[in-house]
């Protein structure tokens, strides 16, 4: 197998080095940031520059990278110290292809945006006290009230939920049926009436 780039790579690489060369921001530009700030500030840049999210269709922020290209972009920033983004990875590697594929065209333009930038932060509201992962035992569940729902249960494990401001959510909606089934997809506003978050610390 050849992991030599091809003439093409080559160029997507100079760019990106040299791009990451005088965009990453230094220590002064981010002097009293706390660490979400700095992530913030750093997925911002690279948004507004067409550097973040770039598998992304262009019309939806990104420039349709190929996956390749994807790979050498992760290899040069690797390359540099830049503020960890990792917050960022449930909204826009599991919340923005879902949105992208299913969601009305209001709603893909109105969290798209936010979610390559940065600007908001989305957690995976799945795993449960009595069932953990097993989605099949899931209890918290959806009921239809008028043009709303209403939640009742309890989620765990649900990493970063204290700083999140939506969260995707896998709602029992039909418990008349098999396990594995009536189950619904919803995106939870965090900051809902009702929602209540709690740490859990450890040693």
């Amino acid at each position: 197998m050849d992991f030599e780039d091809t003439k093409e790579e080559a160029a997507f690489r100079e760019e990106a080095r040299s791009w990451l060369q005088a965009n990453v921001p230094a220590e002064e530009e981010m002097a009293g940031m706390d660490p979400m700030q700095r992530a913030k500030f750093w997925q911002k840049r690279k948004a507004e520059a067409g550097w973040a999210c770039i598998r992304w269709p262009q019309e939806f922020g990104g420039r349709g990278a190929s996956a390749i290209e994807q790979v050498i972009l992760g290899q040069e920033e690797a390359k540099v110290e830049t503020p960890h983004t990792g917050p960022f990875s449930i909204g826009q590697g599991m919340a923005a292809p879902t949105l992208m594929s299913w969601a009305s065209d209001e709603d893909k333009q109105r969290f798209i945006p936010d979610l390559a930038s940065g600007e908001k932060i989305w957690c995976q509201l799945f795993s449960e006290p009595a069932g953990g992962s097993d989605l099949a035992a899931l209890r918290t569940k959806a009921e239809r009230d008028g043009d709303d729902w209403v939640v009742n249960g309890q989620k765990i494990w649900t990493s970063g939920a204290h700083y999140s401001d939506w969260g995707i959510i896998v709602l029992r909606t039909d418990p008349t049926v098999a396990k594995h089934k009536g189950l619904t997809y919803f995106y939870l506003d965090m900051k809902s009436p009702g929602v209540e978050i709690k740490p859990i610390k450890q040693i």
